[in-house]
């Protein structure tokens, strides 16, 4: 069980259909939002004010890609280059209902992303989440 989750995604509905899944999957402790990247940003910021900052970095980022004011990939790029040391602690996984093939093989070329998934979560895409963080490989 991971310890814990970050959800960037602007969309209500499918951040309370994703927190229902991974609890029900008992896949991690805590799972916090953001909704969009800016957020997530912020997010990021806060967590580098505490006295044990990698303590509080999510072991996973679950990001949708198309969002208002900061998109997934601006928010990865940003998120990158400003907390390479929290980058190296936590994996992505794109989550989104992009049907651009640009968008899938972007996220093949992307270091940092571990893999792509259509929203929202189910059973079966949370046992590909489990396969891939044990492996710690990227998703074919």
């Amino acid at each position: 069980m991971l310890k814990r989750v970050l959800c960037i995604e602007d969309d209500s509905v499918t951040q309370f259909l994703n927190k229902i899944e991974l609890e029900d999957a008992g896949f991690c402790e805590i799972m916090d939002e953001a909704w969009n990247g800016q957020v997530a940003l912020d997010y990021f910021e806060n967590i580098a004010k505490e006295e044990d900052p990698l303590s509080k970095v999510p072991d996973l980022i679950l990001l949708d890609l198309n969002m208002p004011v900061m998109d997934g990939w601006e928010f990865l790029e940003i998120f990158l280059e400003k907390y390479p040391e929290f980058a190296k602690r936590t994996k992505v996984f794109v989550v989104t209902s992009s049907i651009n093939p640009a968008d899938k093989e972007r996220s093949k070329t992307e270091d940092a992303v571990l893999g792509f998934l259509a929203k929202p979560l189910d059973g079966e895409q949370i046992e590909i989440l489990r396969q891939y963080l044990a492996l710690g490989v990227k998703q074919i």
